[in-house]
């Protein structure tokens, strides 16, 4: 079973203080949204590739070097669909966060739009987040 990688506090950080510092967003929201509902109903199908397809390069990369297996099996080893229905979206840039209870994951836009960069994160008090899937 692939480690548990823990977020680095400079990027997490800077994602978590730049959702307090700014209140810009708004039509992003919805597809920030839309991506974590399909990454996340991927995983709960148990559709690796799909899922993957929705992962920042950078994070793919880590968690294929991390597991020594490919994305698609790696991913399910991974990560659960364990969202509540309490989901918070904010967006700030080309950075966004949707929390729930309990959990969180991060995105930043690409140009070909909204991909995962850490996801399965849980507030640690050491720590901003704890994820179990991040990129370098």
């Amino acid at each position: 079973m692939v480690a548990r990688i823990r977020a680095g506090a400079s990027g997490i950080a800077l994602l978590a203080l730049g959702g307090l510092l700014s209140a810009c967003g708004g039509s992003q929201d919805v597809a920030v949204s839309n991506v974590v509902e399909e990454f996340y109903v991927s995983v709960h199908h148990e559709d690796g590739a799909a899922a993957c397809a929705l992962l920042a390069r950078t994070t793919r990369r880590e968690l294929e070097q991390s597991s020594g297996e490919q994305c698609a099996a790696a991913i399910l080893e991974e990560l659960t669909d364990d969202r509540s229905n309490e989901d918070t979206v904010e967006v700030f840039g080309t950075m966004a966060q949707v929390r729930w209870r309990g959990g969180a994951v991060f995105l930043t836009r690409m140009p070909n739009g909204w991909r995962v960069l850490a996801a399965g994160c849980a507030p640690k008090a050491e720590a901003p987040y704890d994820c179990l899937v991040k990129g370098a």
